[in-house]
């Protein structure tokens, strides 16, 4: 990491020194700069904004997956709670069988 940073260090004090002792005017100077400035203060922007339109897409796509479970997880679930219901009924209708069938069996005549 500290190599790192003393070759970038290195590298933006050559180019400092590297402007300031060109054969071009301070006037040309400082506007090659500014332009050099404005123009990395462009491509940066237009990064920021590709890397913006990416998470969005990409938490568009999540948001989409999330959807799709969740619809499955519902349908799943209302499945199994019909199957759930059409068991208690028909145990609770054989339960009322079986009750109608011994009140029958003890029935006197």
């Amino acid at each position: 990491m500290k190599s790192s940073r003393d070759f970038l260090l290195g590298f933006i004090t050559g180019v400092v020194a590297g402007i300031l002792t060109a054969p071009k005017s301070g006037q040309e100077s400082r506007q090659w700069i500014q332009d050099e400035a404005d123009k990395r203060t462009k491509d940066l922007q237009d990064q920021w904004n590709k890397g913006v339109e990416q998470v969005k897409t990409q938490v568009e796509q999540v948001k989409s997956q999330v959807n799709q479970w969740t619809g499955k997880l519902q349908d799943e679930s209302e499945t199994k709670k019909e199957k759930f219901n059409d068991s208690v009924d028909n145990l609770a209708n054989k339960a009322h069988s079986g009750v109608d069938s011994a009140k029958q069996s003890f029935k006197v005549d």
